[in-house]
């Protein structure tokens, strides 16, 4: 009896067994004797603690999870379902590189894991240990090193992007990679290295090199205008400095001791040269040159709200602001540093040149001929020229002649008239007897005429009498980089047709248009390189370098005196600082992009957009557009050719560099470290003395 009874209690105990640890008070005892855990804990006894989930950094398969030892079969991919880990599933390898539809999906490698698969989970408090370099709660942001030592702020690189010139990053990592944003003489991943003072090579600046340095002119135009603005300078470094108050119609000296005053002697006493045309009450216009700021600098800003969202400019119609590079810009290189020895040259011609090229009249030239041509060479320094010039598309094997160079022009199927190819040669022209250090040179596009026996500028020199004249004398200097033309490779693999069949039936032109003193262009095709469908040669894309050429050039008419533009018929389209045509500058790409078509976009291509750096430096007068802002037809937008220009990897000159390429830069202490021979806070002075 006392044997049944104990059997009996034996297998009572049986049926009222308990889950291990009773489930920790983390979950329920279910069928089986097993524990179905709360949300985020998990075990046998649901004793353990599952930590956060972020978008991994870098994903992992999760390997044969059922034992059927077909983890690495893409066929039977399983699916585990019921995980307390995973209560909604998961897959063996990568999640599914495609959706229901068949259609594949991105970022599929930053699929959701533990601790964003950079640190390890800690079971007991459910938090994550991120490895070194990541940070959050579930590891899911790349942080910043050393908190950016105090002398910058962390960002998200979405927020990086952003505050350069407004680029988008959108990609799986837009809000959890991040980066240092560095107070400006900062720099480094975690900006802690001191930046030292920048300045030109004493080397490099002889009796025919020249500095380009910054050259900017700003403009305020109204009627019975008045009041304020200031100006907002940007250094090297790209911190930026807003000056005092300035009124309308100041003087030069007003202008530039506004500006010498901002602090930190940024701006050197004495280093503005000034020119300026002020009309009382209608136009005040200004050119000025930072010779004493050498190197890159951002454009300068001109801001009249001084009182919040208060204009604090009066004027009976809207006020006119400009700003551009008339020509010549800040650099770091020289990509035109080779001088073409014993070759001087003038500039001949004018816009009605009806001689060079292909032209459809007397007075219009076409194919980028801009009636400018070089003068005054003998026969000895068109053979130098040649030689100097030399290859133009980097393929030696078109080469011609035994100078071994490129025309740069081709001839239409007749044989009778040359038009400029995808390749033209591009020069810089130098005063031979400039008025100071700082005259820099312009650059040029230039082909060969062979029936003319000239070579033809595709660009016009700039109006100023101070800065061309048929009577001045110039150095030529050249360089390996080449120029191409961005076209629509429909008909060939190397860029340009080799035959034409008639003037214009030739590969089509990428052009675009802008609105004047604007540094937005509208491509009349997709340039950018992340069209993978594309047959633009070549692509464009951030960081390129770009010439912007007028698309063909006319003559007409100016009024120079009609500052507003407000009278019907009449284009103030020469201005004292502002060029009739490009100039050769060289822009650099800061953003491309598409947008969606907008309500003109079937009249005027609008949804292919470049930014570049600087404003374009002219109005752009053969393109009427159908409205402008205010919906009136107007001449105010102007159609370009777009050639990128890719340096040569020898041949540059770095004339501007961090203690003027003549000493060693303490970075800690930010100061130079001047080599023998040479002194001074940027090592610029050359001295027997410095030992």
């Amino acid at each position: 009896m006392l044997r049944a009874t104990l059997l009996l209690l034996a297998l009572a105990a049986g049926v009222n067994a308990e889950c291990p640890n009773a489930c920790s008070g983390h979950g329920v005892c279910s069928a089986y004797d097993t524990c179905t855990c709360h949300r985020n804990f998990e075990g046998a006894d649901c004793s353990l603690r599952t930590c956060p989930f972020g978008s991994a950094h870098v994903d992992t398969p999760k390997g044969d999870l059922d034992g059927s030892s077909d983890a690495l079969d893409d066929a039977h991919t399983t699916v585990i379902y019921g995980s307390t880990k995973y209560p909604f599933g998961t897959q063996e390898q990568f999640p599914n590189m495609t959706d229901s539809s068949g259609r594949g999906t991105k970022n599929t490698a930053h699929y959701y894991m533990e601790c964003s698969n950079k640190g390890i989970c800690d079971r007991k408090a459910g938090e994550c240990e991120c490895f070194a370099g990541y940070d959050g709660s579930a590891c899911q942001r790349a942080s910043c090193p050393n908190d950016c030592s105090g002398h910058g702020t962390c960002e998200h690189v979405q927020t990086l992007a952003a505050n350069d010139f407004d680029n988008i990053y959108e990609l799986w990592d837009a809000e959890l990679t991040m980066g240092c944003a560095c107070d400006a003489g900062y720099t480094g991943p975690d900006c802690s290295t001191l930046e030292c003072k920048y300045g030109i090579d004493p080397l490099y600046v002889d009796d025919a090199a020249t500095a380009r340095v910054e050259e900017v002119s700003y403009s305020v135009r109204g009627t019975t205008l008045s009041g304020t603005y200031a100006l907002k300078f940007y250094d090297v470094f790209g911190e930026d400095y807003v000056t005092d108050a300035i009124k309308v119609g100041a003087t030069c000296d007003t202008v530039t001791d506004t500006l010498e005053a901002l602090p930190g002697t940024v701006i050197p006493s004495g280093s503005i040269v000034c020119d300026a045309d002020v009309t009382a009450n209608t136009v005040s216009e200004y050119k000025l040159t930072f010779t004493g700021n050498p190197g890159y600098l951002k454009q300068l800003d001109l801001d009249y709200y001084l009182d919040g969202q208060r204009s604090t400019l009066t004027s009976t119609t809207d006020p006119k602001i400009r700003i551009f590079s008339p020509g010549r810009k800040g650099e770091f290189t020289d990509y035109f540093a080779t001088q073409c020895a014993g070759v001087e040259v003038t500039i001949a011609g004018s816009r009605t040149t009806s001689n060079l090229g292909y032209e459809t009249s007397a007075t219009v030239a076409n194919e980028l001929n801009s009636g400018y041509y070089l003068s005054s060479l003998s026969a000895a320094e068109i053979k130098a020229l040649k030689i100097c010039l030399g290859d133009a598309d980097g393929e030696t094997s078109n080469n011609v002649e035994v100078y071994n160079w490129d025309y740069g022009s081709m001839y239409a199927i007749d044989g009778t008239v040359s038009i400029m190819d995808s390749y033209p040669h591009a020069i810089k022209l130098v005063d031979t007897t400039p008025a100071d250090n700082y005259n820099g040179g312009y650059y040029y596009l230039m082909w060969w005429a062979p029936d003319d026996t000239k070579f033809v500028l595709a660009n016009a020199p700039p109006t100023l009498s101070d800065d061309y004249s048929a009577n001045t004398d110039y150095y030529v200097y050249t360089t390996d980089g080449v120029v191409e033309r961005v076209i629509l490779d429909d008909y060939s693999s190397d860029g340009e047709l080799t035959t034409v069949s008639a003037i214009g039936n030739v590969e089509p032109r990428i052009t675009a248009w802008f609105q004047e003193f604007t540094n937005v262009l509208y491509t009349s095709y997709d340039v950018s390189c992340e069209n993978d469908l594309t047959n633009v040669e070549p692509c464009l894309e951030k960081g390129d370098l770009l010439f912007i050429i007028d698309a063909k050039y006319m003559v007409t008419s100016y009024d120079a005196t009609d500052a507003t533009d407000s009278v019907a018929g009449n284009d103030d389209l020469i201005d004292i600082f502002a060029s009739e045509t490009a100039t050769g500058q060289l822009y650099t790409i800061e953003k491309i992009y598409n947008v969606d078509p907008t309500s003109s976009t079937w009249l005027v291509e609008d949804r292919f957009r470049i930014v570049v750096d600087k404003n374009i430096n002219f109005r752009g007068m053969n393109y009427t557009t159908y409205f402008d802002d205010s919906g009136v037809g107007s001449r105010k937008h102007g159609v370009v050719n777009l050639f990128k220009f890719a340096p040569a990897t020898t041949g540059n000159y770095e004339f501007v560099s961090q203690c003027s390429n003549r000493g060693a830069c303490d970075s800690d202490a930010g100061t130079c470290e001047c080599f023998k021979g040479y002194t001074g806070d940027d090592c610029t002075t050359q001295s027997s003395l410095a030992v």
